[in-house]
């Protein structure tokens, strides 16, 4: 059987909902970041969405960065206030400056709060990005109009956005399946891939009418044997001698159920 590499092991962000708004401007941002985030198929993160504090409504971002550190809550967050939802944005909440960022004259003091304002249907990519090292928090606020060195409580003149078509980019969306033998074929030679005439057994692709049943897809790609996959309870999937890995697309079309927002989410 075609196995998927399974999303069961997702951070998970909180969100607190500082804006007082309409069930309709809520369900928005809930689409929004679901679009961006490839929610039903291929998901990058969690967002749970919660009532704050009493003592955090009306308060700063830094006030209640220093709080949640003070619960011991020390990971990042996600802050929805007025100006968020106005910009169908969302506030990603990090931490504290460190001398580090003082001397090297990236923040004016350690009572800077790194954080910045990311447009909701891009929230997930910019998280990935992060997470990878592919860019920072600090380099972002520097092309959304903000200058070094960065002053607490500074002002971010523009919202972050790829400016991508995330309707248009699920379709881009790679996805690294695993093929036992009898699953997939290679090519007969002669197949013509945009101006290359591929010699045989160079590409292989899924068998005809497999792919439309797991939601991906299918292509002449290339392929590599497969090895165990670690799995997140910290056992390894075995694969049958022959098993294959390809990179594919998602096919964001394909009848994915519902996605689940976390337990205890608004």
């Amino acid at each position: 059987m075609v196995f998927l590499v399974p999303h069961d092991d997702l951070p998970t962000l909180t969100c607190y909902l500082l804006a007082n708004i309409s069930s309709d401007e809520l369900q928005a941002f809930k689409s929004a970041f679901e679009l961006g985030n490839r929610a039903r198929f291929d998901p990058i993160l969690h967002v749970k969405i919660v009532r704050p504090p009493e003592d955090y409504i009306g308060k700063s971002h830094e006030y209640i960065r220093r709080k949640e550190d003070e619960a011991g809550r020390e990971g990042k967050f996600l802050i929805l206030d007025d100006r968020a939802v106005e910009n169908n944005a969302v506030w990603y909440i990090s931490y504290f400056a460190d001398q580090e960022y003082v001397n090297w004259k990236q923040a004016e003091s350690t009572d800077v709060l790194w954080k910045i304002l990311i447009r909701t249907d891009k929230l997930a990519s910019v998280y990935a990005n992060y997470s990878i090292g592919n860019m920072s928090l600090e380099e972002n606020l520097g092309n959304c109009g903000v200058r070094y060195p960065v002053k607490p409580g500074f002002e971010q003149p523009k919202v972050l956005d790829y400016e991508t078509d995330m309707q248009k980019d699920q379709y881009r969306s790679p996805a690294w399946i695993r093929a036992e033998p009898g699953e997939y074929e290679f090519n007969k030679g002669g197949e013509e891939l945009g101006d290359y005439i591929a010699p045989p057994n160079s590409y292989a692709r899924l068998k005809d009418g497999v792919a439309e049943t797991v939601g991906v897809i299918n292509d002449w790609v290339n392929y590599y044997e497969s090895g165990p996959f670690p799995m997140s309870d910290g056992t390894e999937k075995q694969f049958p001698e022959g098993t294959m890995v390809l990179q594919l697309k998602w096919d964001p079309d394909f009848a994915w159920p519902a996605y689940k927002w976390p337990e205890g989410s608004l």
